[in-house]
């Protein structure tokens, strides 16, 4: 829009004042066709100015030049070219400017030789310095911006800095906290491991209970597939470290329940597919959390894993026969993300059966879980009783 403008304003001014230059100039070349394509040629030259500076002043330039040479009354058609001069510089097409300048201060020169006449010569060296006054408040301008534009860039050079010495830092205190998570409980699981089998091996010396055996052995195999996990997870960190493990999903669901600690059924709908990797791990996490909160939590007998494949996405609900959450302690409305926890929360909050409901990080984690890919937890009271858990994950 304002270059528009710009060349509207110079075509009336070039043409009005060449027309009125005539009064004094009554030597000059009449204004003729090819005249006032060349005043127009002027005026529009500067059209390509914001984006091409060399070619507006190129075509500005010559024009001017071919006005001058064919003896046009002398007006104010040189000002498009000074114009395009000083725009091209201060845009930083330096050689191209200079060229420029060179190019409409060498023009009146040739003529000035030719007619070797004082007021010629008087003539050329105000135009002279007239081009030198446009170019050189240019060359400021170019080195202003030029200078702008690297304090900025400094300026963004150093937020950058910032921002990434600030997530280096982070990064590595996660790391050494990974690191020391690795090695503590490592060691507490690889102990409650080691003492399991012991154990185990002293309740079949003296001939003890099969429930105990039993426990004993789920003790073994949870706690050897904990650490194997964690190493999976946490060992990678440690440097020099040479691979892990793949990270557990829907395929290691039967040997999952298996050590769950209680009778599980396991059914799945739908045709079977590979899910992507953090879908695949999402799903066994959220089975894995909901039978450990069940275990812990619900006093219930059974349980129940259904996995649900459709179109686009897969859904995963657990649900137990226990006691649930009491209905006067249920707020109406839809089903919420929180529940029967894992571990202290902000208060006692409901209760379930005699033992107060807390909101600890499990269930939290499973809904983080599921929201990083774009899915939703539901969780609440199974319609026959006991505590339901679904996420539905797009795949």
């Amino acid at each position: 829009m304002r270059t528009t403008a710009l060349v509207l304003i110079m075509a009336v001014s070039v043409h009005a004042s060449t027309i009125m230059a005539y009064g004094n100039q009554p030597h000059a070349r009449p204004l003729d066709l090819l005249g006032h394509a060349l005043l127009a040629a002027t005026a529009l030259g500067l059209a390509p100015l914001p984006r091409r500076p060399g070619l507006a002043l190129a075509v500005c330039a010559v024009a001017a030049a071919v006005i001058f040479f064919r003896g046009y009354a002398i007006a104010l058609w040189p000002v498009p070219a000074l114009i395009a001069l000083f725009s091209a510089i201060a845009a930083g097409r330096r050689a191209a400017g200079w060229a420029g300048a060179a190019f409409l201060v060498a023009v009146p020169v040739v003529a000035a030789l030719a007619r070797m006449e004082a007021d010629v010569a008087l003539a050329v060296l105000v135009w002279l310095l007239l081009v030198l006054a446009v170019a050189q408040p240019a060359e400021v301008s170019r080195a202003r911006r030029a200078y702008t534009r690297e304090v900025e860039r400094r300026a963004a050079q150093a937020e950058r800095t910032r921002e990434e010495e600030a997530l280096r830092r982070a990064q590595e205190e996660r790391l050494r906290v990974a690191r020391e998570l690795h090695d503590v409980t490592s060691h507490t699981v690889s102990v409650i491991a080691l003492h399991a089998a012991v154990a185990a091996e002293a309740v079949e010396r003296v001939g003890g209970p099969p429930e105990a055996a039993a426990a004993l052995q789920v003790i073994r195999t949870s706690s050897r597939q904990a650490l194997g996990e964690m190493k999976a997870v946490l060992g990678v960190l440690r440097p020099g470290a040479s691979g892990h493990a793949p990270q557990p999903g829907s395929a290691q669901l039967p040997r999952l329940l298996e050590t769950a600690g209680l009778p599980v059924a396991f059914d799945v709908e739908g045709e079977r597919r590979p899910l992507p990797p953090a879908a695949d791990l999402t799903v066994y996490r959220v089975v894995q959390e909901a039978l450990t909160n069940t275990m812990r939590h619900a006093g219930a007998g059974a349980a129940t894993v259904r996995l649900t494949y459709e179109p686009g996405a897969v859904t995963v609900q657990v649900e137990d026969d226990g006691r649930g959450i009491p209905s006067k302690a249920a707020a109406p409305g839809p089903p919420s993300q929180d529940g029967p926890g894992d571990g202290p929360g902000d208060g006692p909050g409901d209760r379930l059966g005699d033992e107060p409901v807390r909101r600890g990080h499990g269930l939290t984690g499973m809904a983080e879980r599921v929201a990083a890919l774009g899915g939703r937890l539901t969780t609440g009271n199974a319609p026959g009783g006991g505590f339901r858990v679904t996420a539905r994950l797009p795949t």
